[in-house]
């Protein structure tokens, strides 16, 4: 949401400032832009969804693979009871308990990172939509360009989501994602 509001504020600072060089009796033209059809159909976009849903599924198989293991080590434990004197089984309870928590902590670490990383190469793709839509509102010397959410009635003559994708698909063919962190 906040990345929604710095784009509406960076566009608009874009083009207000191309606005104050004109003479006040100049007639104010706008585009109007799909952001979220950007988002979803730009190559850049569709290669980063991809990218997500891969770690996504790695993710998902090294947690299956942690379940797995914690289960049997439970088992084990569990086998081991009557064989254990009542401090050793104790001790053992809690050591299990304690890489429960890790393991938990761990999952909760790994999807943070991946959400934090996921997040930060989408607002990298935003900026580089908020620079093809510059340039294309800079083209049809456009005073303004609202999202397509904010207009009620719009005339299809000033969509510029085509161009958009257009420019965002010509200047930037992946975003690359720092999933390290």
């Amino acid at each position: 949401m906040k990345q929604m509001k710095f784009m509406a504020v960076a566009i608009a600072a874009v083009l207000f400032a191309g606005m104050l060089v004109k003479p006040a009796s100049a007639e104010m033209v706008y585009g109007v832009l799909d952001m979220n059809k950007v988002l979803q159909t730009a190559d850049a976009a569709k290669s980063l969804y991809a990218d997500l849903e891969a770690k996504r599924k790695e993710f998902q198989t090294n947690i299956a693979k942690e379940e797995t293991a914690l289960r049997a080590t439970e088992q084990e434990i569990i086998k081991s009871k009557e064989k254990l004197s009542k401090e050793d089984f104790e001790k053992k309870r809690k050591e299990f308990e304690a890489k429960v928590t890790a393991a938990q902590k761990n999952v909760q670490d790994k999807k943070q990172s991946l959400d934090k990383a996921f997040a930060d190469a989408m607002g990298k793709l935003r900026m580089e939509i908020l620079k093809a839509a510059a340039d294309v509102a800079k083209a049809k010397n456009y005073n303004a360009v609202f999202n397509q959410e904010a207009m009620v009635l719009a005339d299809q003559k000033m969509d510029i989501t085509k161009e958009v994708i257009e420019g965002v698909n010509k200047n930037v063919k992946k975003i690359d994602v720092d999933w390290k962190k």
